[in-house]
C-alpha cells in the first residue's frame, strides 16, 4: 500500500507540470541529475511561490541507482525531493524537478519519506529530525558532497555489500539533513548525509557526518 501511494503521488506530480513524457523525450538535455544538481532551481521557484526567505531544508532521494542519480523521465519510479523552510512561517514545502519544466510542488511528505524505513529506530530517529525541519535549514554556505560520491563511499562497506548480497533488489534511498536536526553538538554551518539500504522487511541505514567523504559513516541506530 505504501509503494503504490507513492507510485500515485509521482504520478500526481507529472499531471501538476503539465508535461507529455512523450514529448519530454525528445529533448536534447539530460533527465538524469544528481542531488545538488537542482537546488539552486528549486528555491527560485519555492521563493516565488512559497515563501520569498525559503531555504533548503533537506533533500530526500527516492529510489536512487548505484550512481546516486534519478530519472526525471521515470517519475513514478525516482525522484528527489527538495524539502524548503521559511522562517518567517515555520514551515516547510516539497519540491520536485520536472524534466523540460519549472519545480513543481510534491505530495511526496516527511510520512511517505519515512514509511520506506524498515529499521524502528532509525524510523523514531528520523522522526525527531523532520520534526525540527520547519525552524532550521542548511545554509549555501555548507559543504557536502554530491549523491553519486557518497553513494561510492558507501558501496566500499562490507555491511553494505553483504545487506545487497542477501536483499539482491534491494533500494536505496537517500537523505540530506542539516547536522543540527541530528545532532545538537554539531558545528551549525554543516549537513549529513543519511542513507537507507531497505527491502520489503529490512533496512541498513547508514549515516555519513558530516557529509563529505571524509566524512564518518555509522549505522545510525548504534
Amino acid at each position: 500500500m505504501k509503494k503504490i501511494f507513492l507510485t500515485l503521488s509521482l504520478v500526481i506530480i507529472v499531471l501538476m507540470s503539465g508535461c507529455n513524457l512523450e514529448d519530454l523525450v525528445t529533448e536534447a538535455q539530460d533527465s538524469e541529475i544528481t542531488a545538488k544538481l537542482k537546488t539552486s532551481e528549486v528555491l527560485s521557484t519555492a521563493r516565488s511561490n512559497f515563501a520569498a526567505d525559503a531555504e533548503l531544508s533537506a533533500i530526500y532521494g527516492l529510489n536512487v541507482n548505484i550512481q546516486g542519480q534519478v530519472d526525471l523521465l521515470k517519475p513514478t519510479q525516482n525522484a528527489f525531493v527538495y524539502v524548503v523552510q521559511s522562517d518567517s512561517d515555520q514551515s516547510n514545502e516539497f519540491y520536485v524537478p520536472v524534466f523540460g519544466a519549472s519545480p513543481v510542488r510534491s505530495p511526496i511528505n516527511f510520512t511517505s519519506m519515512i514509511s520506506l524505513v524498515k529499521d524502528q529506530a532509525a524510523k523514531d530517529i528520523l522522526g525527531n529530525v523532520f520534526n525540527q525541519l520547519s525552524t532550521v535549514h542548511i545554509a549555501s554556505s555548507v559543504n557536502y558532497d554530491d549523491s553519486p560520491a557518497v553513494i561510492e563511499k558507501m558501496f566500499q562497506r562490507s555491511d553494505v555489500s553483504t545487506f545487497r548480497s542477501f536483499n539482491p533488489v534491494s533500494k536505496i534511498d537517500m537523505f540530506l539533513i542539516p547536522s543540527k536536526s541530528i545532532d545538537t553538538t554539531s558545528v551549525s554551518n554543516s549537513a549529513d548525509w543519511i542513507v537507507n539500504f531497505y527491502a520489503d522487511t529490512t533496512s541498513l541505514v547508514l549515516w555519513l557526518h558530516p557529509g563529505t567523504v571524509s566524512g564518518t559513516i555509522t549505522k545510525i541506530s548504534n
